[in-house]
């Protein structure tokens, strides 16, 4: 088989995978926005509930942060696409590829506190840029001009919208688009590909 079709997968994984953080990201603004207004004390006296805004809502909530979000959309997708390529690729060593799979995986928060402690990175932006790496190392693997230029049109929507929802969104959509069209480009001329 070529190799032209597989690289699909890991860019489709990493779209879904924002888009699930994306979702509980979501949800996690739900708490806050429900606690908009909490009861006062019941005044038996009165016989009324007294309303009072709370202090602590919130656009995104605390507890989930956005980086926190980013390293688990990057170890699903890393950990997903090792056992895609295990899966269609079998490798003949597989001790040393479930080594370069743990590796990779390590990497990724030893690579955050990297940015974070020595380069000052700011939260919104290590995520991005992690994936960015990720996908131009994919790009390298699969010595693909087309999985290239989608590693920089991620990069230029994730980098400049990274601290907003909107920007997740847009570049999950980056990515499943650009895995939509390698299925597509890549589908009729199959045998073409198979050498």
């Amino acid at each position: 088989m070529g190799r032209g079709p597989r690289f699909w997968f890991p860019l489709a994984l990493l779209g879904f995978a924002q888009l699930g953080t994306a979702s509980v990201r979501l949800m996690s603004t739900r708490g806050p926005a429900r606690r908009l207004w909490d009861f006062g004390d019941y005044s038996p006296n009165y016989a009324r509930l007294e309303f009072r805004a709370s202090d602590d809502f919130h656009v995104f909530d605390p507890a989930l942060p956005s980086e926190l979000m980013w390293l688990v959309a990057l170890g699903v997708a890393i950990l997903g696409t090792a056992v895609w390529y295990g899966v269609t690729r079998r490798p003949a060593r597989i001790g040393w590829y479930v080594l370069g799979t743990v590796g990779a995986l390590l990497a990724v928060p030893l690579l955050d506190l990297v940015g974070s402690w020595q380069f000052r990175i700011g939260d919104g932006l290590r995520g991005p840029l992690l994936a960015t790496i990720g996908l131009v190392a994919l790009a390298a693997y699969e010595r693909s001009v087309f999985v290239l230029l989608t590693a920089v049109a991620f990069a230029v929507v994730a980098v400049v919208l990274s601290a907003d929802l909107v920007g997740v969104l847009l570049s999950a959509a980056v990515l499943l688009a650009a895995a939509f069209a390698a299925l597509l480009r890549h589908r009729p001329d199959t045998a073409a590909d198979t050498h």
